[in-house]
C-alpha cells in the first residue's frame, strides 16, 4: 500500500475531477469493502463515530454531512430523528445514499447533492445547520480546508458542533506491521508532509490512486482557525488496524 508521491501542478478544481471519477468508480464496490458488515474495524469506528454524534449534536437537529459516501451514516442519523443534507463529490455516491434511505424507510429525512467541500459556499442560501461531519478521511482530499472552514462558519448556527475524522499522519499499527513485513516505505508513507497518490484496491483487483494528504490535530486546527476552535481529539483508533489491513 506504498503511496507515490504527488508531484504534480494540478489545480483543485482538476483534484476535484479526479476524485469525483475516483470515488464513482469506487461506488458500486464501497460496501463490500468498507461496509460495518463486511469490515469490523470499519463497524467498530461507525459505532464509537456515531456514537460521538448523538451526544454533541442537539436531537433531532438538522445536520450538514460532508463526504456521505454510500450513506451509512446519514441513514443511521436519520433512524436516531436527525435531518441529514448529505453531500459529496461523487454522483454515484449520492445516488447510493438517497437509494439507501430510502430502503430504510428514512427517505423524507436525508436529502442527497453532489458537492465538493471546496465549493459548500454554494449553499449559502439554504437554512443554518445545527451541526456538521466529516467522516474517515474525506478532508485528507479537500485542497482548500480554509474554504471549508469558511464556509461551515456562515452555515452552522453559532456555537454548533462539527465532527471531523482524519486519516493521521501517524499509524502504530500500520508502522508496526509494514516494518515486520520488511517494508519501511510503507511503514513512513504518512510522514512527509504534502501531497502523494495513495492507492484504493477495488474489490476486482483494479486499484485506484487517490491524491491525499496525511493530516495532524495541529494540521486541521490551523486550517479552521479562527473560525473554529478544538473541544476534543480522540485517536480513533490507536492501536487496531486501519480497515483497508
Amino acid at each position: 500500500m506504498e503511496g507515490k508521491r504527488w508531484t504534480g501542478s494540478e489545480t483543485s478544481r482538476t483534484i476535484v475531477y479526479r476524485l469525483s471519477s475516483s470515488f464513482d468508480m469506487l461506488a458500486p464496490y464501497y460496501d463490500h469493502l468498507y461496509s460495518a458488515d463486511a469490515n469490523g474495524v470499519m463497524a467498530w469506528l461507525r459505532r464509537e463515530n456515531l456514537r460521538l454524534m448523538r451526544e454533541v449534536f442537539p436531537p433531532g437537529g438538522t445536520l450538514l454531512e460532508i463526504g456521505c459516501g454510500t450513506g451509512e451514516e446519514a441513514v443511521a442519523l436519520a433512524r436516531a430523528g436527525f435531518h441529514v443534507l448529505a453531500t459529496d463529490v461523487s454522483p454515484r455516491m449520492v445516488a447510493l445514499t438517497l437509494r439507501r434511505a430510502r430502503s430504510a424507510g428514512v427517505a423524507h429525512r436525508v436529502r442527497g447533492i453532489t458537492l465538493a467541500a471546496g465549493h459548500l459556499h454554494a449553499l449559502s442560501g439554504h437554512a443554518r445547520f445545527d451541526g456538521a461531519y466529516a467522516s474517515f478521511g474525506s478532508q485528507n482530499c479537500e485542497p482548500d480546508l480554509v474554504g471549508v472552514a469558511e464556509a461551515l462558519a456562515r452555515l452552522l448556527k453559532p456555537g454548533a458542533m462539527f465532527v471531523c475524522s482524519v486519516m493521521a499522519r501517524w499509524c502504530p499499527f500500520e508502522v508496526i506491521w509494514f516494518a515486520l513485513h520488511g517494508r519501511p516505505r510503507a511503514a513512513a508513507r504518512r510522514w512527509p508532509r504534502g501531497w502523494q497518490e495513495a492507492p484504493v484496491a477495488l474489490a476486482n483487483g483494479q486499484r485506484l490512486h487517490v491524491p491525499v494528504r496525511y493530516l495532524s490535530v495541529d494540521d486541521l486546527a490551523r486550517a479552521f482557525a479562527p473560525h473554529f476552535t478544538v473541544e476534543r481529539a480522540l485517536a480513533f483508533p490507536l492501536l487496531l488496524p486501519p480497515p483497508y489491513l
